[in-house]
């Protein structure tokens, strides 16, 4: 949960200053008094109803191979599906229907046949929105963190924080970017995502400076309804009453009825 933000921002600084935080005698990044709480008005009491909800995909895409088969992760709700190429610095290209192929057993598999003159070079991911059914609800997380830059002079940890001030300030499309993710296991998923990130005040001992971080973090958790859920009542029977013939579906009993 946390471990994504952490990575997102100390990516963000060793790329935009590789001279700084690479090498020998590179700037040292770190986290110290880490904390974190749930919002209390985002524990929906019932988050466990099942329903439908918008789902989303980023399935590996390799241009050599493009036919796949490709598999979504949850199994889809009939309806539209919209599928698109992306690209490493998130260029989205529609895909028409007539170039997708579902799979008429496992609705959750298809594959991929290029139209005449579809340019797939430079393109990752297939990135697929589909509807399912599930018991959702989204979880608010306040995080708060001590950003620290350690330099091997007091001149070199005060250009790593301003230069890093900088970066955080103006990058904030790349760190929402970097800090999403998601995990799904036991027909669970949770897909987390950056909200806001700002920064307040911070300290500073001898060559060290720490930037106090606060974060909105936004989770998303849904748990998959199973073959035996949200299937349709075909028949209800009276205690006692053996099925009807003549294909009557329903029998109420009149004692009910009354």
């Amino acid at each position: 949960m946390l471990l994504a933000l952490e990575t997102a921002i100390t990516t963000l600084l060793q790329n935009s200053f590789p001279a700084l935080f690479g090498g020998a005698g590179a700037v040292q990044i770190g986290f110290d008094n880490t904390s974190w709480q749930l919002d209390p008005s985002s524990l929906d009491p019932v988050a466990g109803e099942p329903g439908p909800l918008d789902a989303q995909d980023a399935l590996t895409f390799d241009p050599a191979n493009p036919s796949g088969p490709f598999t979504l992760t949850r199994k889809p709700y009939p309806g539209p599906k919209r599928v698109y190429l992306r690209s490493p610095v998130d260029e989205l290209v529609a895909l028409l229907p007539t170039e997708l192929s579902w799979d008429p057993v496992d609705a959750a598999k298809f594959t991929f046949h290029p139209r005449p003159g579809r340019v797939l070079t430079g393109f990752n991911q297939l990135q697929v929105r589909y509807g399912i059914v599930a018991a959702s609800t989204l979880l608010k997380v306040q995080y708060q963190a001590a950003l620290t830059l350690t330099g091997s002079s007091a001149a070199q940890a005060e250009q790593a924080l301003s230069l890093s001030l900088a970066a955080l300030a103006l990058n904030r499309d790349a760190l929402r970017n970097g800090a999403a993710y998601q995990f799904a296991a036991g027909g669970y998923q949770v897909a987390g995502a950056l909200k806001t990130l700002g920064f307040s005040r911070g300290t500073t001992t001898g060559n060290a400076h720490g930037i106090l971080l606060a974060a909105e973090l936004n989770l998303l958790v849904q748990r998959l309804i199973g073959e035996d859920e949200g299937v349709p009542i075909t028949q209800v029977l009276s205690p006692g009453r053996p099925g009807l013939p003549g294909g009557r579906q329903i029998d109420i009993d009149p004692i009910v009825q009354s």
